[in-house]
């Protein structure tokens, strides 16, 4: 790398206030993924497959406008660089459409295909937002890090970050926005069939994502470069082709098994935390604070991971510190499905919260190492990349690694909605009225899934063939 990019190079300090950025991507990501599919199908009395196929057309929607954007980004000529003015649009979009997925009018409540249609078009309009943003944000942490090891602690630093906005935000929404009551005629009222609980749930979360957008652009303001003045001629600019330059990523062969990895990972993941929160509810039988200690746990569990990553990076590398995290993930979720499928411990009792919160978490904890360092090792690409072209391409490569994600996040939402149809649960009844056979298959699914996804994830980035000892010699002025 070049002097001028190592001058550029982010402290700690740096590093947590780019990473604040994440907080606003928390709070809508997770903040969608843990009520979203509750919200749907119990408060809006939604089919569990209309559902699915609302929210997994818009993330499909997402995972073509990715590249697209970090094509945009790359080449964005401009007196405020190419990542800011794009995040702070973007950023200020989704905080907005955040609001109205929950906003949902009085009119459209009731009959199937117009709440379908609104939440389709919401949702798509929330991605657009969420594309602007967040492809230019992960690309611009690409550029703040200026060498190997300081590439996994600003993915760590920011990983910790978004826990940190899930456990303040999604989890505290337990105790805060959904708590249980008892109606005139002494009948409780389940909090997640309440569609007011969700619309004040979004309101808090919109204003917060706000926030933390132009707290994020204005701590990063150092790293603004006007770009009408970078390398490259316009005319080059505008003969670009967009789909050359998308080939030759999805061909480099350093990246493609850690783009497989994350696509599998995601998959795995997005399919425990779409029903993780059927299972507070019904199958280990919660109370709210029950549900919001073992939410939780899980932020706790994922930032530690995040925590430890660059570490484990340092001594392991980061190959080897991801194959440790997907086992301990897949280790975790099986001995869920072994303390509790089986019965061996009861519902209900104290060592049930326990052992549930300890191994939920460390599942979580797992996942915590492996996602921030799978970004990292996309930012080594892109750094090899620059290296020996003089171009960059940190846009391009980070809309890519998304675009995986998102094919994964999509098909997993669908496939949640299927999975919730397919073991016979019952979105227009109350708590009562569920069987005894469809609450098993809910556990069954939500443990048993993960691990299996998971196993296929590590034999992927098995596979991948970068590390700190190619690197170091690749990368000139080492």
């Amino acid at each position: 790398m070049n002097d001028e990019r190592k001058s550029r190079s982010a402290s700690f300090f740096n590093m947590v206030g780019y990473g604040l950025g994440e907080c606003a991507n928390s709070l809508v990501m997770n903040g969608f993924f843990g009520f979203a599919m509750l919200y749907y199908t119990e408060a809006l009395k939604l089919s569990p497959a209309l559902a699915g196929i609302a929210m997994s057309v818009s993330v499909f929607w997402e995972a073509i406008t990715d590249p697209v954007m970090g094509h945009l980004s790359d080449h964005t000529r401009s007196r405020f660089g190419r990542r800011h003015s794009w995040m702070l649009a973007g950023g200020l979009l989704m905080a907005v459409c955040f609001y109205f997925i929950w906003a949902v009018p009085e009119g459209l409540r009731g009959h199937s295909m117009s709440l379908f249609w609104y939440l389709v078009v919401m949702n798509l309009i929330l991605r657009t937002g969420l594309t602007m943003f967040f492809i230019p944000y992960v690309a611009l942490g690409f550029e703040m890090a200026g060498d190997y090891e300081s590439r996994s602690k600003i993915q760590a630093v920011r990983q910790v970050l978004n826990m940190a906005a899930n456990f303040a935000g999604p989890a505290l929404a337990w105790s805060i926005f959904y708590r249980d009551t008892v109606g005139a005629d002494g009948v409780k009222i389940i909090a997640t069939t309440v569609p007011q609980n969700f619309i004040n749930m979004g309101a808090a979360f919109s204003i917060a994502t706000a926030v933390f957008v132009v707290i994020v652009i204005w701590l990063t303001r150092r790293w603004i470069e006007d770009t009408r003045v970078a390398k490259g001629s316009p005319e080059a600019v505008r003969t670009e082709n967009f789909w050359v330059d998308m080939k030759q990523i999805v061909l480099d062969p350093n990246p493609r098994w850690v783009f497989v990895y994350i696509f599998l990972v995601c998959v795995g993941m997005v399919m425990v935390s779409s029903l993780q929160m059927y299972v507070y509810v019904y199958f280990m039988k919660f109370e709210p604070y029950e549900k919001s200690i073992a939410h939780g746990s899980t932020m706790i569990g994922m930032a530690l991971g995040a925590a430890i990553s660059a570490w484990l990076a340092a001594r392991l590398d980061k190959k080897g510190a991801v194959l440790l995290g997907g086992a301990v993930s897949v280790i975790c979720n099986g001995m869920l499905a072994a303390l509790f499928l089986t019965g061996f411990i009861p519902i209900g009792t104290t060592s049930a919260l326990a052992l549930f919160v300890l191994f939920h978490a460390t599942y979580w904890l797992g996942n915590g190492i492996m996602l921030p360092l799978a970004t990292a090792m996309m930012a080594d690409v892109a750094e090899l990349h620059r290296s020996r072209t003089g171009v960059n391409k940190d846009g391009a490569y980070s809309a890519v690694f998304s675009l995986a994600m998102r094919l994964a996040i999509s098909f997993s939402l669908m496939a949640a909605g299927w999975t919730l149809s397919g073991i016979g649960f019952v979105t227009d009844a109350a708590h009562a009225t569920q069987t005894p056979e469809a609450i098993w298959r809910l556990g069954a699914a939500t443990f048993i899934v993960g691990p299996l996804v998971c196993v296929a994830a590590l034999a992927a980035i098995a596979r991948y063939p970068l590390s700190r000892k190619v690197l170091e010699p690749a990368v000139p002025g080492r």
